[in-house]
């Protein structure tokens, strides 16, 4: 962590928490060439003929390090790392993409930010086809040492954390706003084990909540730490053909799953394809790719279970989704306790979320 007497390291905190919150100064100001350094030296009038506020001028004027201070102690009481591009952990493949973040915010070990990377991405409806894929490629990635990439949100990208940490393998997640507002809350259950066995960044100031115009921007971030990024599910109109376009951009590889020609999330996959995607149909096409020898890992097809785990899974017999409000009804345990049993069957591939419950895997 870096000092906070550092003038040099805190106008740069203070240049990216200042434009973070207004993309479109931002813009402005990275097309005039404008640094952080040369930014407090503007007159109000040229911040504001630049697109700042008020408020933010005032920022500029009066409290430009103060705030990168403030920022530094709040990052300190939250372990959270502010990693610079000129340190060893930014990812290399990151600072080659147009406007690399200048830094970057990092919870949990920041180790695996060195390794190899491949981002998965995909719809947020994602199907019992789409978990099976994963289930099927990402444990031969994971054991050649491949760190999965996603976004932490609900379908394909949290499928692809859970497989991976269910196989003890490296996961990063990209959040769409500061690290002080992880994305989605509903996906806490699985965004913790995130951070406690890899790590979540993001280029956003601490205080920045997630919204719409942010995901693009997270995005880049995802394609950008990725030597490729593989799409399931995904369709025509959906970020995650963004985030392939952006990969494009940056020179990554783009690999697809082929599915339904009569499923939507499926028609944006086959249509990477037909565009030169290479097609995905075993974990083989990927490692090959990269030369690298496919180690199968040993699965443990009957993973141990608890007596409340067991409890659970006998009220699923019948393969229908059960809400969370039922497992609560028929047992005598609370949601909070419903719910880390639920996480525990995820985790072991038991169970799988759908339409907005629970259901076992056939």
């Amino acid at each position: 962590m870096i000092e906070n007497n550092n003038p040099y390291l805190l106008e740069r905190i203070s240049f990216a928490w200042i434009t973070s919150k207004n993309q479109k100064a931002r813009r402005r100001v990275i097309r005039k060439n404008i640094s952080h350094t040369q930014l407090p030296g503007f007159s109000p009038t040229e911040l504001e003929l630049l697109g700042f506020t008020d408020s933010e001028i005032k920022d500029i004027k009066h409290n430009y390090l103060t705030i990168a201070e403030q920022e530094l102690e709040k990052a300190k009481r939250n372990n959270v790392e502010i990693i610079f591009k000129e340190d060893e952990y930014y990812p290399s493949l990151l600072a080659e993409i147009h406007d690399p973040p200048d830094f970057i915010y990092c919870k949990g070990n920041k180790e695996i930010l060195k390794s190899e990377k491949v981002a998965v991405v995909g719809s947020r409806k994602a199907s019992n086809y789409g978990w099976w894929c994963l289930n099927e490629i990402l444990p031969d990635l994971c054991a050649v040492n491949m760190t999965i990439v996603s976004g932490m949100a609900y379908g394909i990208d949290s499928m692809a954390h859970k497989v991976t940490l269910n196989v003890n393998g490296n996961t990063i997640g990209v959040n769409a706003g500061g690290l002080l507002h992880l994305y989605p809350q509903g996906n806490m259950g699985i965004i913790q084990p995130i951070i406690d066995k890899g790590c979540v960044i993001s280029e956003f100031s601490l205080d920045i909540i997630p919204r719409p115009f942010y995901f693009p921007i997270r995005n880049r971030i995802i394609a950008g730490i990725s030597r490729s990024i593989l799409v399931v599910e995904a369709a025509m109109k959906s970020g995650s053909l963004v985030t392939a376009r952006l990969g494009l951009e940056q020179n990554r590889d783009i690999f697809a799953v082929p599915g339904r020609i009569d499923s939507i999330i499926s028609q944006g996959t086959n249509y990477l394809i037909q565009q030169g995607a290479k097609m995905v149909t075993s974990s083989k096409d990927i490692l090959e790719e990269y030369g690298l020898v496919q180690l199968k890992p040993k699965k443990d097809e009957t993973p141990e279970l608890s007596k409340n785990e067991k409890e659970i899974l006998e009220l699923m017999i019948d393969n229908e989704v059960k809400s969370i409000d039922y497992f609560v009804e028929k047992t005598e345990h609370s949601v909070s306790a419903i719910i880390s049993i639920l996480m525990e069957l995820l985790l072991k591939n038991i169970v799988i979320e759908d339409s907005g419950g629970y259901r076992k895997i056939m």
